[in-house]
């Protein structure tokens, strides 16, 4: 038979359990604390859009808009080093505030990709966000001079959506929005067609005469997108 006094280990077993809970909390902590840190850049880089409407400039260039591009410059390149280990975990929605900081600040290459992570992402969230994602980045394609793929992701857009009035709806000011950008190549009319058409299977009256006024005879005055919306 084997005797002896086994208080003193388990009281070093015990003490090596507390030691080890207390370095898993501590990590588990400090992740939460960059979580936390990182929405709220995410927060500060979606109020700047809305800022710089305010300035002079608006969404234009100037003194303004470089004071506000350089802290969005910071801000990204804060968000991007926080943003590995939560991929999972923040939304398209962020994504796009982030792609769209990144693009106004001159870095289309990590634009790009957050845009291309932000479609990813909203495949899980539903087919609102889905074209919201694809909508944002065909925005961003149309800038940068790529509009065969700009439209490719257009029509992945208003493809996306379910039949529903309010699906409908998003799908009509998103062909709208294209429209603006296919003055000059002709094809803004069958756009605007294809527009009407899906405003008349609208269910509410209300809604459906609201999209038909919003269509109106033609595109002039629409404006162009900003890809942030």
């Amino acid at each position: 038979m084997f005797g002896g006094n086994y208080a003193p280990l388990l009281i070093s077993a015990s003490a090596l359990a507390i030691s080890i809970y207390g370095v898993l909390e501590r990590h588990r902590g400090a992740r939460r604390s960059e979580w936390l840190r990182l929405t709220a850049i995410v927060a500060d880089l979606d109020a700047l859009y809305f800022e710089q409407l305010k300035t002079p400039d608006g969404l234009g260039t100037g003194d303004f808009t470089d004071a506000i591009n350089s802290r969005r410059e910071v801000l990204s390149f804060q968000a991007l080093a926080l943003l590995p280990g939560f991929e999972k975990k923040i939304t398209s929605s962020e994504l796009r505030v982030l792609a769209y900081a990144l693009s106004r600040a001159g870095y289309p290459s990590e634009a790009e990709r957050a845009w291309l992570r932000a479609i990813l992402r909203a495949t899980s969230e539903g087919a609102t966000q889905t074209l919201f994602a694809h909508r944002g980045y065909a925005y961003f394609l149309f800038a940068a001079g790529r509009s065969d793929d700009a439209r490719a992701q257009m029509r992945l857009a208003v493809s996306s959506v379910d039949q529903d009035d309010n699906s409908l709806v998003k799908a009509i000011e998103t062909l709208k929005f294209w429209s603006t950008e296919e003055v000059d190549g002709g094809s803004a009319g069958e756009l605007l067609a294809e527009a009407r058409r899906l405003a008349d299977l609208i269910q509410i009256p209300r809604v459906r005469a609201q999209m038909h006024k919003v269509l109106g005879p033609g595109v002039e005055g629409a404006g162009p997108p900003d890809e942030h919306n």
